[in-house]
């Protein structure tokens, strides 16, 4: 009996479908299932033969998973932006900070856009002026102390570098939509 060292997979774009509603439903929230989807996207990538890629069927496949994870991305942005725009009016500082390091800048910036949309002129403006004034207070204690006239010690201080770096971003993105 001769040794086999390969296997041949077969995928049509049917298959590749069912296969990301499977990995959708499987998976434990919508981060899980977009790694699932993204891990069959290089899968393939990285194991269709020469001669099937490019090809009407690969490029059907392909866009088949591509729906898929845009609409994973989409609702996990939602997902942030409703949490953000929750922790924004509730001036939870921690939980901005958790949103800012889970997603790029981008999509933090793009989550931003999305919660303060939902704000009317007033929850707005007053967002603006706590992200502000935390700010400005944040790095004034940090600066007190360091010790040193040009440099920040948030530990001293008892501020989360993180909790700055997002509340930072924070106050940028608001700086910007109200001048």
């Amino acid at each position: 009996m001769a040794e086999h060292n390969e296997i041949a997979l077969l995928l049509t774009p049917d298959t590749a479908e069912i296969q990301c509603l499977e990995a959708i439903k499987q998976a434990r929230n919508n981060s899980h299932a977009l790694v699932a989807l993204i891990t069959l996207q290089s899968f393939i990538s990285a194991t269709v033969r020469p001669a099937d890629r490019y090809t009407p069927a690969h490029e059907a496949v392909k866009a088949a998973i591509e729906k898929h994870t845009i609409a994973t991305r989409t609702k996990i942005l939602a997902e942030n932006a409703n949490t953000l725009a929750t922790a924004i009016l509730q001036r939870n500082r921690t939980e901005i900070a958790r949103i800012h390091a889970a997603l790029s800048r981008n999509g933090f910036w793009l989550a931003a856009q999305q919660a303060t949309s939902q704000f009317n002129p007033e929850d707005l403006a007053v967002a603006a002026m706590w992200a502000k004034d935390w700010c400005s207070e944040a790095r004034t204690q940090a600066q007190a102390a360091s010790g040193y006239p040009d440099a920040l010690d948030f530990s001293k201080a008892g501020i989360s570098a993180t909790e700055y770096a997002a509340m930072t971003e924070i106050n940028h993105y608001l700086t910007d939509i109200i001048d």
